[in-house]
């Protein structure tokens, strides 16, 4: 497997199981020798959440579209408009100008023109993009566009897992309520373990970060940066 593959999509299934891999050893550590079979159940959910991971795991990919039509266009994109600040003017236009001469587009994509013709431009941009992406692939000559590309994928594929994550976070709970239930014989909580508030409060933290880190703009700084490095190689094509 390699880097990217690591880091963009195993390192967010890792976090992804982290909730069932955390709460199993703990309920089944517990007690070992009376609860070892319960790691069937735990094994079942675990191939089930798999299933469901799959279906989400490129949920960032096929989210994207959308997100950075909240964001006002592709990162990339932006980068190359007039009116993104990003970088200087003169920057901008040495940049439009070097880009004229690599991937043709047949019309300008000065600021006049820009503003009057708003998606034929930037799909010249979108263009543009393409053919510096198809052109610094070389991880070594680009080691920073290839960190900044990981470090986004991680975040838009972690992303995309967030509406499974949170399901199986609220059946992880509820299941652990149900498994100490089961074995007390009652249901009131003041006579579970240390172990049942133990997992109990590591899901709240789980769930907690799901909800309030792994957001929209948490990905938005690596996408930015992953496009700024991508606009830095210009003078290098």
């Amino acid at each position: 497997m390699d880097r990217y593959s690591r880091t963009a999509r195993l390192y967010p299934m890792i976090i992804f199981y982290l909730p069932l891999i955390v709460v199993g050893a703990l309920v089944t550590f517990w007690d070992l020798d009376k609860n070892i079979h319960f790691t069937v159940p735990f094994g079942a959910m675990g191939v089930l959440a798999y299933f469901a991971a799959q279906i989400g795991r490129d949920g960032g990919k096929r989210k994207e579209k959308k997100l950075w039509e909240d964001w006002g266009g592709a990162p990339t994109t932006q980068l190359f408009r007039w009116s993104d600040g990003h970088f200087d003017r003169h920057t901008k236009g040495r940049n439009h100008q070097k880009m004229h001469s690599l991937c043709p587009v047949g019309h300008l994509t000065d600021e006049p023109y820009e503003r009057s013709n708003t998606i034929l431009v930037d799909e010249a941009y979108r263009a543009w993009t393409s053919h510096i992406i198809s052109n610094t692939r070389d991880t070594n000559k680009y080691p920073l566009i290839f960190k900044e590309n990981m470090a986004y994928g991680f975040r838009r594929n972690l992303w995309g897992l967030k509406p499974v994550s949170i399901i199986l976070i609220g059946i992880l709970a509820l299941a652990t309520y149900g498994f100490f239930g089961f074995k007390a014989g009652v249901w009131t909580v003041e006579t579970y373990p240390q172990v049942f508030f133990i997992s109990e409060g590591f899901l709240l933290l789980c769930l907690v970060c799901w909800l309030f880190i792994i957001r929209k703009n948490w990905i938005k700084i690596p996408a930015f940066a992953y496009a700024e490095r991508l606009h830095e190689a210009i003078g290098q094509l």
